[in-house]
C-alpha cells in the first residue's frame, strides 16, 4: 500500500528502527530489574543476528512484496517454522519425529502447488513475480536460520532484550547501507505514508511482538499455534480486500496444505492427548 512512497530498503530500515525503539523501554526495564550483564562478545553476536534478520531476511521479505504478490509472499514466508525445524536438526541436533517428516513433505508440496497454481506467474501484472517468489522463499529460509541461531540469546537474555537490540542494530546497519548505495530514507510527509510506517513499526514490529510473547505466558503451545495458522488465510483475505489480489483454486489447495504442515504441533498434542485418555 506504500507503493513508491519508499523503497523496500527504506521501509525495512524504518520499520525495525521504530519497532526496536518501541520494545526498548520493556527491554531496559527487564535489563535493570534482572541486572543482566552483556559481554562484548555477546554484543557482536547479537549484532550479527540483527543483520541476518533485518538486513537480509526482512529486506528479502520486503523485496518479495515489492516485486511480487503480497498474498503469495505471506503464504510462502509463513512456512518459516518448517525451515526452523530443518535448521534445528542440523544445528541444534534435534531429533526428527515421523510427524515432522510428514509436515515437511506436506509443506513443500503446498509450496509447489501454491507457486505452480499462480496464473499470473509469467504475466506482467506485477514487476517481476518469479523474482518475488524467489525472494519470499529466501526470506522464509533465512528467518528460519535467524530463529534457530537466536535460541541461545533468548535463553540468556530473554526475547525483549535480544530482539530490541537486534532490531535497532539491524535498522542502523541497513540505514548506513542505504546511504552508501544511494537508497533514500526520506519520504513524503503525507497522512497515509506516516500512518502506514507507524503501523509497520509500532504495531507490527513493536506492540504485536510484545503482545504475542505475553500471550504465550497464558496459552499452551498447541493453543497459541492455532492463531499462527490464520496468517496465510488472513493475508489472502486482506490482500484481496486492499490490493485486489486473487487466488486460484489450486493456490487455495496449496494454502490448506501449508496450514496442515504448520499444524503438526497440534497433531502431536492431539495424539498425545488421545494416548493419555486411553491410558
Amino acid at each position: 500500500m506504500l507503493g513508491d512512497a519508499l523503497s523496500p530498503f527504506a521501509i525495512t530500515a524504518w520499520r525495525f528502527l521504530i519497532g526496536g525503539a518501541c520494545i526498548a523501554p520493556f527491554a531496559i526495564r527487564k535489563w535493570t530489574l534482572n541486572k543482566i550483564k552483556i559481554s562484548t562478545s555477546s554484543i557482536l553476536k547479537l549484532s550479527v543476528l540483527g543483520i541476518l534478520n533485518v538486513v537480509i531476511s526482512m529486506l528479502l521479505l520486503q523485496l518479495a512484496i515489492y516485486y511480487g504478490k503480497a498474498s503469495l509472499t505471506a503464504m510462502i514466508v509463513s512456512m518459516n517454522p518448517i525451515f526452523v525445524s530443518i535448521f534445528a536438526i542440523f544445528i541444534l541436533k534435534e531429533q526428527v519425529s515421523k510427524i515432522q517428516v510428514y509436515g515437511f513433505l506436506i509443506g513443500f508440496a503446498g509450496i509447489i502447488v501454491l507457486v505452480l497454481g499462480e496464473k499470473e506467474l509469467f504475466l506482467h501484472n506485477f514487476i517481476n513475480l518469479p523474482l518475488g517468489v524467489l525472494f519470499a522463499l529466501l526470506a522464509g529460509i533465512t528467518f528460519g536460520l535467524y530463529t534457530v541461531l537466536t535460541k541461545w540469546a533468548v535463553a540468556q537474555y530473554g526475547n525483549l532484550i535480544t530482539n530490541s537490540f537486534a532490531f535497532l542494530i539491524g535498522g542502523v546497519v541497513l540505514s548506513i547501507i542505504n546511504l552508501i548505495i544511494g537508497q533514500s530514507m526520506a519520504f513524503a510527509l503525507s497522512f497515509k505514508t506516516i500512518i502506514l510506517i507507524v503501523y509497520l513499526g509500532v504495531v507490527v514490529s513493536g506492540l504485536a511482538y510484545v503482545l504475542y510473547f505475553e500471550a504465550m505466558k497464558e496459552l499452551s503451545a498447541a493453543r497459541a499455534s492455532f492463531y499462527f495458522f490464520l496468517k496465510p488465510a488472513l493475508a489472502s483475505i486482506l490482500a484481496f480486500y486492499f490490493l485486489s489480489e486473487n487466488l486460484s483454486h489450486w493456490q487455495i489447495i496449496g494454502m490448506i496444505l501449508i496450514m496442515l504442515a504448520l499444524s503438526r504441533r497440534v497433531w502431536i498434542y492431539w495424539i498425545l492427548q488421545r494416548e493419555r485418555d486411553k491410558s
